[in-house]
C-alpha cells in the first residue's frame, strides 16, 4: 500500500533524498556517492536566505563542490531565514534552490580542509580587498589572486562560477543592514553588477563633487523655469495683438 504521495507506508519523510532522484546519474556532482563529510551553510538571493546542511561527500574543499553543481542547490534540515539572518518557523527536511538564482554561498564555521590525498603544488596567492555589489547586496572581503597577476584579469574572467572570499560581510542594498560575517564565502559571478576596491579613492572629495554636482543640476533647473516663465511673459503682448487684429472689421463685398 502507499500513501497519498505515493510512497510505501509508514515511510520516513524526514529525509528524502531517494525520492528526488539524488543517486547516479541524477545530475549530483556526487554521483551518489556514500555519505562523507558535509558543511553547514547559508543561500543568499535577491529574495531568498535559507541555510542548511549541504553534503559535499568526496571533495575537499567548499569552492570545488559548488562549482561542479549544475541546476539545482540541494540542502537538507533547511531553516529559512529572515533578512537579518533570524530563524523563521518555516524548516524543510529538504530544499532545492536554482543555482542561477543563488548569489552567495557562506559558510558560517571556517572548517579545517580534510588532508589531501593527491599529490598537488600550492601556488602562492596574495589577499586582496574587494567590493562586489549584486542585485541586492553589496559585498566586502579577501580575493586571493596570483602574486603578479591583476586584479581586473581576476574580475574579469568567467571561470571558476563563483568567486570565493574570506572574511566577509554582506549588507543589503536596499536598507544598509548587516545581512551577516562569514569566514568564507561563495560569490557568484553572473550576479554581480559592480566590484570596486575598498580603501582607493579620496571619499571626501567624492562626496564634495556629488554635492556640486547636484547644486549645480538645480541651479540649471531653476534658471531654466526662469527663461521660460520670461519667454511666456515677452510673448504675452505680440499674441494679444494678433488675436485683436484679427477682429478688425473687414470690407464688406461690393454688389455686382
Amino acid at each position: 500500500m502507499t500513501d497519498q504521495l505515493g510512497g510505501p507506508l509508514g515511510s520516513d519523510r524526514e529525509s528524502f533524498g531517494d525520492q528526488w532522484g539524488s543517486g547516479p546519474g541524477s545530475g549530483d556532482p556526487t554521483g551518489g556517492d556514500e555519505a562523507g563529510r558535509e558543511a553547514y551553510l547559508e543561500l543568499i538571493g535577491t529574495h531568498l536566505r535559507a541555510s542548511g546542511v549541504a553534503d559535499v561527500r568526496r571533495f575537499r574543499r567548499i569552492s570545488d563542490y559548488v562549482n561542479m553543481l549544475d541546476g539545482f542547490f540541494r540542502l537538507r534540515d533547511v531553516v529559512l531565514l529572515d533578512r537579518t539572518g533570524a530563524p523563521t518557523r518555516i524548516t524543510m527536511p529538504e530544499l532545492r534552490v536554482r543555482l542561477d538564482d543563488v548569489a552567495i554561498v557562506a559558510q558560517l564555521v571556517d572548517d579545517p580542509l580534510p588532508p589531501s590525498t593527491d599529490g598537488h603544488v600550492v601556488v602562492a596567492k596574495q589577499p586582496r580587498r574587494l567590493v562586489v555589489m549584486t542585485r541586492a547586496h553589496i559585498i566586502y572581503g579577501n580575493v586571493y589572486i596570483h602574486e603578479h597577476g591583476s586584479l581586473m584579469q581576476f574580475v574579469d574572467t568567467n571561470d571558476p562560477k563563483f568567486i570565493p572570499m574570506s572574511n566577509v560581510r554582506v549588507r543589503w542594498l536596499a536598507d544598509r543592514r548587516l545581512a551577516g560575517r562569514y569566514p568564507f564565502a561563495l560569490i557568484q559571478r553572473s550576479q554581480i553588477l559592480g566590484v570596486a576596491s575598498e580603501g582607493t579613492g579620496a571619499p571626501k572629495a567624492a562626496r564634495a563633487r556629488r554635492t556640486a554636482a547636484v547644486a549645480a543640476a538645480e541651479a540649471a533647473s531653476v534658471a531654466a523655469e526662469a527663461a521660460l516663465a520670461n519667454g511666456s511673459a515677452a510673448s504675452a503682448d505680440p499674441a494679444a495683438d494678433e488675436l485683436a487684429g484679427s477682429e478688425d472689421p473687414q470690407p464688406e463685398p461690393q454688389q455686382v
